[in-house]
């Protein structure tokens, strides 16, 4: 195949945004901020996990105080009736089982009573561990948006210079016979590179340096026949050996 100089050069200039291409492509797989959120994902679920188990402390905390609030308030009513049966009886022995019953639901009543308290004090210790569970969530989650964020505008700012990247080579790709743009594409997509520069002896495409014969055979080629690298196969384009 035979193309001119330029047309040759022109391929080296598409291979080189194709290099910058995926540079960025792989700069924006490998946003620095992608690793601090993943980083980020074990804090979260144990922030969270914290805020849960206290919440079902609480619950619990909160059905053993209704409980017993109902329980006393249950013993309470008990204790009036009793009190009201005892001021009406006119039976001794009436009056000592009363009394009797009244003494033990006195007791009772207490050990509800402080019971409960313990109860409520030990819940205003829980609810303040909840509340400092769910600021610590609040903050990570505030910490999290802002990291997002950040990823959100770096993705812009590449997407823009790829949107770019594309639009020049779309010209440059333009300007390319369309032989030589089919060989190149197809090398490109086979070998990984469709197009280099040979400078000072050594291929681009493969980083090594030709052989005597090999450079030999290349420099008595015709300026534009196309010739290529003896390791890839990648079109390699001279004029760049000063």
């Amino acid at each position: 195949m035979r193309a001119t100089p330029r047309q040759q050069q022109l391929l080296v200039e598409l291979q080189d945004l194709d290099h910058a291409t995926a540079r960025l492509r792989r700069r924006r797989e490998q946003l620095p901020e992608r690793a601090q959120l993943a980083g980020m994902r074990d804090e979260y679920a144990n922030a969270k996990s914290a805020l849960m188990a206290t919440q079902r402390e609480l619950d619990v905390q909160s059905a053993e105080i209704a409980r017993l609030e109902s329980d006393t308030e249950t013993v309470r009513q008990r204790r009036e009736r009793d009190e009201r049966l005892l001021s009406a009886s006119t039976s001794p022995k009436e009056a000592q089982a009363l009394q009797s019953e009244l003494d033990t639901l006195a007791r009772r009543q207490s050990e509800l009573e402080d019971r409960e308290l313990e109860v409520m004090e030990a819940n205003e210790e829980t609810r303040a561990g909840f509340d400092a569970a769910a600021a610590a969530l609040a903050d990570l989650d505030t910490r999290r948006a802002a990291v997002e964020a950040e990823i959100a505008e770096a993705e812009r700012l590449i997407d823009a210079e790829l949107a770019a990247a594309a639009e020049e080579r779309a010209g440059l790709a333009a300007e390319v016979q369309g032989d030589l743009l089919a060989l190149f594409e197809d090398l490109r997509s086979r070998v990984g590179v469709g197009a280099a520069r040979l400078r000072a002896g050594v291929s681009e495409a493969s980083n090594m340096a030709l052989t005597p014969a090999e450079l030999a055979e290349i420099r008595s080629a015709e300026p534009d026949e196309v010739v290529f690298c003896p390791q890839t196969g990648a079109i390699l384009v001279r004029g760049f050996e000063e």
